[in-house]
């Protein structure tokens, strides 16, 4: 996943990294390190989208996603000095019902109700709760609407995105990138709330780590993120950065997951995706994309997305002041499956 939370820190004061460490292509990701809280980046993010159906095969999206924004390196006496802020976004997809709900909090760790740890995977804002290990994560969250409780145990091993993790973001400079690494796999069974009906449900998520100190590059509008989990146990990421002049930056590119969890990187010319179909926001007046063909000729894949809820944009007005479209879709082709699709700068 790209960082939301970009859209709200993309002035000048984020075009920089003003002391914060860069990503560079010489990085050496190491585990379990780098999924914890990790000291003296701008900006970082766990991200678990999943499908879920229940007994009876009702089908449910959900998406939980952290992320901590460094705003100063200041050294505080007081507890009550802000250094980051923590946010979560939370949304579930009743397909069947053809609802979407979303809910995001904010919180400044002050008291303790928000918070990273860099010794142990575990990161909260407010009930909404990631931690465990990287053999095994509990995902909680809560609102008034909508709960889930879960637990993700992952079937294959780390994927390591772009150059061994080092994942470029932009023409303009090598050090407008992430290190981005994921899982892509994950056996997935709990409980999903939606107001007084409980469901037992079992599924399948994907789980994106990032950390990066930059914002998007000045030429940049937005992004298109797809997230594919195909029914023959493959999965591929793929990511359209896209330009204010309408163009597309050389530095899109993807993964493609193979059964037995080996991986290969995809550069922007071993795909395409062409838009099929447009919908437009009643609430926003945001014109989406809505309908997706994707060829990756070298693996012989053609599949279109199709979004299995119209209407599932998300209004962070509460958190990073901005709106996006992010929900679950199905995939129909040569392989069939399900996939994530985030859309910002629309």
């Amino acid at each position: 996943m790209l960082v939301i939370i970009i859209c709200l820190l993309a002035g000048p004061s984020f075009a920089g990294s003003e002391g914060y460490l860069d990503v560079t292509s010489g990085y050496k990701i190491a585990f379990p390190r780098d999924f914890y809280y990790k000291k003296g980046y701008r900006v970082q993010w766990w991200y678990f989208t999943g499908h879920l159906f229940d007994q009876a095969g009702r089908e449910f999206g959900y998406e939980l996603t952290f992320f901590v924004v460094n705003l100063q390196k200041r050294e505080f006496k007081s507890k009550f000095g802000v250094n980051n802020i923590y946010i979560s976004h939370f949304a579930v997809s009743d397909v069947e019902g053809n609802r979407f709900y979303f809910s995001d909090k904010t919180d400044s760790g002050a008291y303790g109700f928000a918070g990273a740890e860099d010794s142990r995977l575990r990161i909260w804002t407010g009930n909404n709760i990631a931690d465990g290990t990287v053999e095994k994560i509990h995902l909680k969250a809560s609102d008034k609407e909508k709960a889930i409780d879960l637990q993700l145990v992952p079937e294959k091993a780390v994927v390591l995105n772009g150059e061994n993790g080092y994942s470029r973001k932009s023409e303009e400079s090598p050090l407008i990138a992430s290190i981005y690494f994921s899982y892509t796999h994950l056996k997935t069974e709990g409980k999903l709330t939606i107001g007084n009906n409980i469901f037992t449900v079992k599924g399948m998520s994907w789980f994106d780590r990032e950390i990066s100190s930059r914002g998007l590059g000045k030429k940049q509008a937005g992004w298109d993120w797809f997230s594919i989990q195909l029914d023959d146990q493959r999965e591929i990421m793929l990511y359209m950065l896209r330009n204010k002049d309408g163009s597309i930056d050389r530095y899109s590119s993807g993964t493609f997951i193979y059964p037995d969890g080996t991986y290969r990187h995809l550069s922007k010319d071993d795909f395409s995706v062409a838009v099929m179909d447009h919908y437009k926001s009643p609430k926003t007046n945001a014109k989406y994309p809505s309908e997706w063909e994707i060829r990756i000729p070298s693996e012989k894949v053609t599949a279109k997305i199709i979004p299995l809820i119209r209407e599932q944009e998300v209004l962070a007005y509460y958190s990073t002041g901005n709106y996006y479209w992010e929900g679950t879709c199905r995939v129909e082709g040569t392989a069939n499956g399900r996939a994530y699709v985030e859309m910002t700068g629309y």
